[in-house]
């Protein structure tokens, strides 16, 4: 396996160094539990003393005693670092002391012949139970354990007890070889599992290791994911909350303009109302910038002023960029009318001014600029910009920072790309979005950059003529709104929203019919025989959307017109294209005003 052949511990020495130290470990456990053992028995075993060797009891019991506390000594001392280093010869004194007082009770009584020999065998058997030892190791121990039984007692050997003395040795060597065998085995046994556990560990961390470099793979990987998806749940979760709020604000504005238009302008009660409306409409606005930022805003191009809404925006910018920043803008002196949403043009002068302010990170200048130019194919070809022939409003944004390299610059674009080093500093989708929104306003953008020397971006909008300029409508009272006697069919499902409408429509001098379903709306267009001129449908309902609604209702009533209204910003499930095709779309929240102008124009135009 790969992961084997690259161990740490590839050197034989340091295997064998590794397995030592968990061979003492072991054997320090050993002796602990060893030394407990005849710590105890030891003396238990006086019992048989006093009622086999009465004659010797209290001699055997000094013996014992002593045992006990040269075990009692050695239990403690391999708890002790030094007992850890040393466990095997502490091993081999706890043997040798505990062998070597059976033999001398041995020699006491009746030497060689004395039963008490047996005692022997139980911590001979031991150490081959309990410790893991080399061959040379236990030979060492078990060896001196025969010979303290053997010599001894060879001293005090008589005639008679030759045939006994011999078969004791028999005995006891061959209990030696078992414990030399079961020792040995525990040697082999414990280094193979210490291997086994090495190869464990090892594979635990080369997994460990790929684990974290596959983990950090996909992290990178996702990264990118992430970021563009931070956007895209931002939109859902603002798309659903845009749709509750537009309604909600729909109410609130609908019904303070009417109640605007029944009490005296120089009453309290309409200054209050007043400040409602006027709340409501920069809640509007707060929920509109939400979805910019989120990039689920319906479209609304308008034709506007860049110089003005320059000038608008520097309080803003001031507020944005570091006071070590010196902002100056100079607008020409010439209109610069462009046709673009007026929240995504805000969003291609902040990123800019952004982008410019992290460049500058110990101050600098930032200049913003507009010009007029009127490009022919020759200008667009040496300036390498991609759009038609004409005439270009250009803003352009500098700074006096550290400037790219032509590799950074050819990159800035693309998404995700970033030179902010640290986590979390920037997505990559700032200059992205720029260039995206510039694209869908039929424009294009140019870099300039030197190194140390600053960077300056130019973004080309088409000039839109003075005489295509969309006046404003007045934002008048409900008296002076475009009036009507048709007949309307008010379709939505929201109670509060259908009751604000239905007074807004009635109060322009409308007929209208209300329903709160699809299908309330079919029946009620077969009990009516009279003509019913506009469909007015929220565009997402239960059971029955307003798409479907329209086409079952035209089918009834070829010269039907429809207006479809919606509070939804997520243009993927209905889109304000495929909405327009088969009616006029009305966003919400709409004010009297937007309503009354957009009924109007439906019947007239």
């Amino acid at each position: 396996m790969q992961w084997y052949r690259k161990r740490k511990i590839s050197d034989p020495d340091d295997m064998s160094v590794h397995f030592e130290n968990e061979r003492r470990q072991i054997m320090s456990h050993a002796v602990s539990l060893g030394a407990l053992l005849c710590a105890t028995l030891v003396p238990l075993f006086s019992v048989l003393d006093f009622v086999f060797k009465a004659d010797h009891y209290l001699g055997f019991l000094v013996i014992r005693l002593s045992v006990t506390i040269i075990c009692l000594i050695s239990y403690f001392i391999s708890k002790t670092a030094l007992g850890k280093k040393c466990a095997y010869q502490l091993m081999a004194f706890i043997a040798l002391a505990v062998c070597g007082s059976i033999s001398m009770m041995c020699a006491m009584d009746m030497g060689p012949a004395d039963p008490y020999y047996a005692g022997i065998n139980l911590p001979v058997l031991g150490i081959g139970i309990m410790f893991p030892l080399r061959l040379t190791e236990s030979l060492f121990v078990l060896m001196t354990v025969w010979l303290s039984y053997i010599i001894p007692n060879s001293l005090l050997l008589e005639n008679g007890d030759l045939g006994i003395f011999v078969s004791n040795n028999f005995f006891m060597i061959g209990t030696i070889i078992i414990s030399i065998a079961g020792s040995r085995f525990n040697f082999i046994h414990t280094r193979e599992q210490w291997e086994t556990q090495q190869k464990v560990e090892e594979a635990n961390r080369w997994i460990q290791d790929h684990a974290q470099k596959l983990e950090k793979r996909v992290q990178e990987r996702t990264q990118k994911l992430l970021q563009s998806e931070r956007l895209a749940v931002v939109g859902q979760l603002a798309g659903g909350v845009a749709h509750d709020f537009n309604n909600i604000m729909t109410t609130i504005m609908g019904i303070s303009e009417i109640i605007l238009q029944e009490i005296p302008r120089k009453s309290r009660l309409h200054t209050d109302i007043e400040i409602i409306h006027m709340a409501g409409k920069r809640a509007t606005a707060l929920i509109q910038k939400l979805l910019a930022f989120s990039r689920r805003q319906i479209l609304n191009p308008k034709i506007l002023d860049l110089n003005r809404e320059l000038q608008d925006l520097r309080k803003i910018l001031c507020r944005l960029i570091s006071e070590h920043i010196e902002i100056r803008i100079k607008t020409c002196p010439k209109t610069c009318h462009i046709r673009v949403d007026p929240v995504q043009i805000e969003q291609i002068v902040f990123n800019l001014a952004v982008n410019a302010r992290d460049a500058m990170p110990d101050g600098g200048d930032l200049t913003i600029t507009t010009d007029i130019r009127k490009l022919n194919k020759s200008d667009l070809a040496g300036l390498e910009l991609v759009v038609p022939s004409g005439e270009y409003v250009i803003l352009s944004v500098s700074d006096t920072g550290k400037g790219m390299t032509e590799e950074i610059r050819s990159k800035i674009f693309e998404p995700f790309f970033t030179t902010k080093g640290d986590q979390g500093q920037g997505t990559g989708l700032g200059l992205s979005t720029v260039y995206g929104i510039i694209k869908q306003s039929n424009g294009d953008i140019l870099v300039k950059s030197e190194l140390d020397k600053g960077t300056t971006f130019e973004v080309y909008l088409p000039r839109i003529n003075t005489a295509q300029k969309e006046t404003k409508k007045p934002d008048k009272q409900s008296q002076n709104l475009p009036r009507g006697r048709e007949t309307i069919l008010l379709v939505e499902d929201e109670d509060e929203v259908r009751k604000t409408t239905v007074r807004m429509l009635k109060k322009q001098g409308y007929h209208v019919l209300e329903a709160k379903r699809g299908h309330e709306a079919l029946s009620i267009s077969k009990k009516f025989t009279g003509q019913i001129d506009l469909l007015v449908t929220d565009a997402v309902m239960p059971r029955m959307n307003g798409q479907t609604l329209a086409k079952k209702l035209t089918a009834q009533r070829n010269e039907i017109k429809v207006l479809f209204l919606s509070g939804y910003s997520d243009s993927s499930s209905y889109s304000i294209h495929r909405l327009q095709k088969k009616g006029a779309f009305l966003q919400k929240p709409y004010t009297m005003q937007s309503l009354s102008y957009t009924v109007r124009n439906m019947f007239d135009n």
